[in-house]
């Protein structure tokens, strides 16, 4: 898929929404993942830190970005509620871009997601900005109180930032890179950057199940 030539012109968001759909544990956590870095770069580089908006709010305003959090088991329902906010948004020069939780192994599944949205923002004329898909399965959420740059989050972390960096810069992931001065090596042909965990996948399976029983009893 190929970023549109309007993804690439840097932009500066002012507005930016974030919606998870479905509602989740482990999509919000993404999405406050990436809220939090974008403020914690904001104050270190002392720039404006872009309002957050909310789409529920009848008054929700102008919106010039909005990050869109999904899962791979995504069906005709949650198309349908992304279909009605990009309806909403009602100005085409707003930049979309996308975080993908990967429940499964089938990459085949997820690239059926990524080419559905992307197809729907070609046909509301929305520039596609690309993002990031997180292999994770299920459970990623329990790592909220993990550090940041530990062992567990970092390749995460490290996926997120240059997130952040194209949000910051209202354009494109591997166009930011470009602009930063980045290596754009970690975005493969479709604009995406793709993170594994660093574990191999039995023992990432079984810390991930582990924290999230732990988590459950402390509630």
């Amino acid at each position: 898929m190929e970023t549109t030539a309007r993804g690439d012109v840097p932009k500066t968001l002012h507005n930016i929404a974030f919606v998870s759909i479905p509602e989740s544990t482990d999509l919000e956590f993404l999405l406050w993942d990436l809220q939090d870095a974008i403020a914690a770069y904001a104050r270190l580089s002392d720039t404006v830190l872009p309002h957050p908006v909310d789409l529920k709010a009848d008054d929700a305003g102008a919106v010039d970005g909005i990050v869109l959090a999904v899962d791979d088991a995504f069906d005709d329902e949650a198309m349908i509620a992304v279909e009605q906010i990009l309806d909403r948004l009602g100005n085409t020069e707003t930049r979309v871009y996308v975080v993908v939780q990967a429940l499964s192994n089938n990459a085949k599944q997820t690239d059926e997601v990524l080419d559905r949205l992307y197809r729907a923002c070609l046909l509301r004329d929305l520039p596609w900005c690309d993002g990031v898909v997180v292999c994770t399965g299920t459970g990623i959420a329990a790592l909220r109180h993990s550090p940041r740059m530990g062992l567990l989050r970092r390749p995460f972390s490290e996926a997120m930032d240059k997130l952040v960096g194209a949000v910051r810069m209202g354009c494109s992931i591997e166009h930011a890179q470009l602009l930063g001065g980045g290596n754009a090596g970690g975005v493969d042909a479709d604009g995406m950057v793709r993170v594994k965990p660093a574990l191999p996948a039995p023992i990432w399976h079984a810390i991930m199940k582990r924290l999230g029983t732990r988590a459950q009893s402390d509630i």
